[in-house]
This record gives C-alpha cells, structure tokens and sequence, in this order.
C-alpha cells in the first residue's frame, strides 16, 4: 500500500501515525510508511483491521527475512485502547497530561 493511502486510511478511522505511536509508547513511527518495522507494522494494521502482509505484501514475500524479523523483534500485545475507554485518573479532568518533574 502506498504510504498516502495509509494515512489516508488512518485519517478516515479519525486516527494517525502520531496517536498510534502515542497511545503504544513509541515517540513516533513513521518509518514503518517506508521501511520494515515488525511492531509499529502489526499496531497500523490493528488500527486498520487488517493485517500488516495485507498493508504491505512486498516485505512479506521472502518468508525467510520476516521469520529473522519476528525472531529479532521484542514480542509486543498490541493494544489499541478505543476512546470509549480511556478514563482520566482521579485528581484529573480528561485531556490533562500528567505533569512532569525533573530528576536531579
């Protein structure tokens, strides 16, 4: 699939890139619009229902590159919280980010 049309796709699902990455720990994960990138591949794909062979058949070809690929890669649960579900911990109003302190 073309990278445009990913997040063309994200875009009609009312997420993106950005949110995906956000809600599943990473600071971001745009390189897996142009390169092999087993985990944010399998979160992409959730957040489209799909899989990541349907999304992106090329990288999945060669069997034996993705078996060394699943082999690298740290196991991940992909978890998609939907936004029925999020819920503000107490002692904040929903939408606040936590605030931070630095370490010494």
């Amino acid at each position: 699939m073309h990278p445009a049309d990913v997040i063309a796709a994200l875009r009609k699902r009312g997420t993106s890139l950005r949110k995906i990455a956000h809600d599943n720990g990473y600071s971001h994960i745009q390189r897996v619009l142009t390169s092999p990138w087993l985990a944010a591949e399998q979160l992409v794909a959730k957040a489209l229902d799909t899989t990541p062979q349907a999304l992106w058949p090329s990288r999945y070809r060669n069997p034996a590159t993705r078996a060394l690929a699943f082999r690298q890669t740290r196991k991940i649960v992909v978890t998609m919280p939907s936004s029925r579900d999020r819920t503000a911990p107490p002692g904040t109003s929903a939408g606040a980010r936590p605030s931070r302190t630095r370490k010494p």
